[in-house]
């Protein structure tokens, strides 16, 4: 199903977080024994800690945040990621961006996230181009969390080429502002695992992704 970004945002307001839960718990306990024994540990993690966590997430005044909206069965998502927290990690780590032409980078941008009034467009430079790599979140497609419209500059200007930060699967895991977001994340790692046996990430069978995240 395709939205336009008011339309993500508007359904994620109306997102119910236990439902989806509770939904993958059922799916993974009649898959096999091992799928029941992980559902186990994340309902009991979902009575315990994660029913109390709010959503909708309240964005901090003066922070830059970034919201990724997932389309799952039961609705749609809203992961929502710390931008100043990804530049302080980049710094941080003292990691190295890659160099693009926009033409090869642009289809990361979500068009529905620039801004086609000049006039409102607020030019914030201090964070950089990130772009995040998903198979689970975007569909193993490139997309841009910050920079959007420098990308679509460098495109239009027809520029040789563009600094921009790349994070592919677990990369990225550190950017989630909220509780919730992580978990909403280690859960479609662990149901697809299970379900789907689509999960190159997990090595074992046990290696579950909600006992690192339960500690």
């Amino acid at each position: 199903m395709v939205h336009t970004i008011k339309e993500y945002e508007e359904k994620s307001r109306v997102f119910n977080p236990s439902t989806h839960i509770k939904s993958r718990i059922q799916e993974m306990e009649g898959h096999s024994a091992i799928g029941a024994e992980i559902a186990s540990t994340w309902k009991n993690l979902l009575d315990q800690r994660l029913v109390k966590e709010t959503y909708p997430v309240i964005h901090p005044i003066g922070q830059e945040t970034f919201s990724l909206y997932a389309d799952y069965p039961t609705g749609v998502f809203e992961y929502a990621l710390d931008i100043d927290g990804a530049t302080a990690l980049i710094k941080k780590k003292r990691l190295e961006p890659s160099r693009f032409s926009p033409t090869t980078i642009i289809g990361a941008v979500e068009q529905g996230n620039i801004n086609q009034d000049q006039t409102q467009i607020k030019l914030n430079h201090k964070n950089p181009v990130m772009v995040l790599q998903s198979h689970f979140l975007t569909d193993n497609k490139p997309y841009c969390i910050n920079g959007n419209h420098r990308i679509n500059e460098a495109f239009k200007s027809e520029d040789q080429s563009i600094d921009v930060y790349i994070f592919n699967e677990l990369e990225f895991f550190p950017f989630f502002y909220d509780r919730l977001s992580k978990a909403m994340y280690f859960l479609e790692l662990d149901y697809h695992h299970v379900v789907n046996r689509d999960a190159p990430l997990i090595k074992s069978e046990r290696g579950a992704f909600v006992y690192d995240f339960r500690n």
